[in-house]
Parts: C-alpha cells; structure tokens; sequence
C-alpha cells in the first residue's frame, strides 16, 4: 500500500457495528468509574441523541452491556449499573468430608446460617413442597465424566437447594454410581431399612478414600438461573468433589452451584483454623473446620 492510499480519516461506522462502538463507550466509562455501581446510565433517547443513532441500535448496545453483566435493565425505570455484592468463603478440603445432602447433616447446615428451600416447580403429587429428592435417572454427557461411566449409566441423583440468611442461593447436587450401591437388606423375605449414613455405605471395603476438587465457572442454564435467582449475564461457580476408592474408582460426586459473584473458594492450608477459642470450639469440634456462623466469611465446608 502506497502512502497516498492511506485515508486520511477512519471510515465511518457501519449500521451494523456502531451498537459495538456505542457499546465499548459505555463499557469504558463504567469500567473506569464514570458510572458508579447502581447508578443509572443515560436513558435509550439521551443515548441514540448523544450518537445520533435510533434507539434500537442503543438497545443492542445495552444487550451487549447485559450479557456481560456490567448493567442490569429495570422495566420502568430504565438502566442501572450492577452491583458486585460481597463475596462468601467456601471452604475445600475440610476433614471430615461431609454429605451435604443428607439429613443428618441439616443441623450444622443451620448453624451455618443456611435452610433448606422447596425445589421450584416440583410437588409431591398433592400439592405440597418438595425439600430435596433422590431419584435414580440416567448419566448424561457431564455426569457420566464425572463418574467415569458410560452415557446413560444408572446414577443416583439427590437434589438440595439452600438459601442463606444473607440472601445467598446455592444448588447441591449429589451424583452417585448405583452399582456401588448395596442391595438393599432382606430378612424373612422383607425388605429392611438401612440406617447406615450414605457415605459409610458406599466407602465400605473401599478405602481409604480419596478426593478430588475441581472449581469452574460457567453460563447458568435456564433452570439454574431461575433456582438460584440470578439475573441474565451472572456467571455461577462450579464446585465439584469427587469421592474415589482406594483403586481410583469415582464413588460419588458432590456439585455445588452458585453464585460467581456471591461466593469463592479458598483451602483448608489457607484458611486460618484457629479463629475459635478454647470458650467456643469449632461447628461440631470437628479437626481442620474452622468456626464458621451466619455472620461468615467462611459460610460452607466442601
């Protein structure tokens, strides 16, 4: 290219890119402190005079701006900036391992500040709320992985959703190999409850046990987003801990849903284990769980 073919001027926006000019303008001026967290931005009429555009190309600036989770829109009320709460500890690697959704772990859930919530849109066939299920369903692709199983495997699937008093949702999820689960009992030809925990049950003859933590980040799908009241464009965390036998085999895996920008990790090295005092022990004076309350920072072992 010879220097007289250089313009001297950038040519002009397209119809179709001037929305990603309008776009990173704005993304600029919230990035850098121009609109403070909850304020709002100029309406779509201030904001199509300001760049001499119709409202529909501001829009899909203000789309864009969504699905990064930088602003949210209120109906009536126009464009405001997000604002990024504080963020709550999840602890990995805490000694014992707990069963998150098993009942008997319900009331150190509690002291930690969390209840149990129904599961949206589910009944138990009368109209009444459902707390929780355990279903045995198919693997799909991600569960199968997890397990190290083949697509369509037998795996048992419970269910939880907790709410914390901060406001805070999360989805517990518990994926578990029915082949190492044991029949069950029979005596005088009946069926016999067991009253073993679930964990004792599928670790017999099995260890010693092993774990393995994996933490992502990922797009919410549809139900997720709705059970944990997200708002379009927040990303969730992903916690997944895996239980293996002594020969490596996947037992179960625990999965943890929330929040990206409610909630983080941190390990059992790098959390402080003596914030309680010899007056007031750690939950339940397990070893390696520091004490954790409703007030936080640490609101959860994994």
């Amino acid at each position: 290219m010879e220097l007289d073919d250089i313009p001297d001027e950038p040519p002009a926006p397209t119809d179709d890119s001037i929305w990603r000019v309008i776009a990173s303008a704005l993304r600029a001026d919230i990035l850098d402190g121009h609109y403070t967290p909850g304020s709002p931005l100029p309406s779509e009429t201030q904001l199509a005079s300001r760049y001499s555009v119709s409202r529909p190309t501001v829009r899909q600036a203000l789309k864009t701006l969504v699905l990064e989770g930088l602003v949210t829109i209120v109906r009536g009320r126009g464009t405001f900036v997000r604002t990024i709460p504080d963020r709550f500890l999840i602890l990995l690697g805490a000694e014992p391992r707990p069963d998150l959704v098993d009942l008997s772990f319900n009331e150190i859930n509690q002291s930690w500040g969390w209840l149990r919530l129904p599961i949206p849109g589910e009944d138990d066939g009368e109209g009444g709320e459902i707390y929780g299920r355990s279903l045995t369903i198919p693997a799909n692709r991600e569960i199968a992985a997890m397990l190290g199983t083949r697509l369509g495997h037998k795996v048992v699937h419970r269910l939880n959703l907790w709410m914390h008093v901060k406001k805070r949702f999360i989805e517990v999820n518990s994926y578990t190999n029915a082949d190492v689960i044991p029949p069950p009992v029979k005596k005088k030809g009946r069926v016999q409850p067991r009253h073993e925990p679930f964990y004792e049950l599928i670790q017999a003859d099995r260890g010693p046990i092993e774990w393995f933590t994996t933490v992502t980040a990922r797009m919410p799908y549809e139900t997720e987003r709705l059970r944990l009241r997200l708002e379009v464009g927040a990303p969730i965390l992903l916690i997944r801990r895996i239980m293996l036998s002594r020969d490596g085999q996947p037992l179960e895996a625990t999965e943890i849903k929330a929040a990206a920008e409610e909630f983080e990790t941190t390990t059992i090295g790098e959390a402080a284990t003596d914030h309680h005092s010899p007056a007031q022990p750690a939950i339940n004076e397990q070893p390696g769980w520091p004490e954790m309350s409703p007030d936080g920072p640490i609101v959860l072992a994994l």
